[in-house]
């Protein structure tokens, strides 16, 4: 192993430019899914307070990113990854109707909020390393180009940090 990924697992993956707003979507849900995982070992008030953070970016973010991901893939995955990432967007939407309703508890709990960050996680790192891989082997270049298209027009309707109330890396801007 060199010095540039001695410190890494998994080496930084270049991404064809057609997928590169969707990878860059998925740092938002990477973010949440860390809170949530690090939140099962805090208390109560602490679990509602990243549950609700959750639940703002799934509806001002992932659950957008989820639809773009459903309306442009598809035609371009094999049938097994389709099959997979509209079954896992599925059981995520299902995870954040709860999460709505697990907001009201004095506690939503600890090992419900490590399993649905554990499993956003999981679904974000599959479709990076497996998905986005087999799109890049598989499809040829002018339906890449056709999806560079699509996805260049949801870049722009991203709004990437700016007038969110937030920073660039996620945080609170005072």
């Amino acid at each position: 192993m060199d010095q540039k990924t001695a410190g890494q697992r998994h080496p930084t993956l270049k991404r064809h430019e057609s997928l590169q707003p969707l990878s860059r979507d998925h740092y938002v849900g990477l973010v949440q899914a860390q809170h949530l995982i690090k939140s099962a070992d805090a208390d109560g008030a602490q679990r509602r307070r990243v549950l609700a953070e959750f639940l703002d970016a799934w509806a001002r973010d992932i659950c957008v990113h989820f639809e773009d991901e459903e309306r442009v893939l598809p035609e371009l995955m094999e049938a097994a990854d389709r099959e997979r990432m509209l079954k896992e967007h599925v059981r995520l939407r299902e995870l954040a109707d709860e999460a709505a309703r697990r907001r009201r508890q004095v506690d939503p709990g600890g090992d419900w909020m490590r399993g649905l960050g554990e499993m956003l996680r999981d679904h974000i790192r599959w479709e990076e390393r497996v998905a986005f891989e087999h799109i890049e082997d598989s499809a040829d270049p002018l339906r890449l180009e056709m999806l560079s298209e699509q996805t260049a027009m949801i870049e722009r309707s991203r709004p990437r940090g700016r007038g969110r109330g937030r920073s660039a890396a996620g945080g609170r801007r005072s």
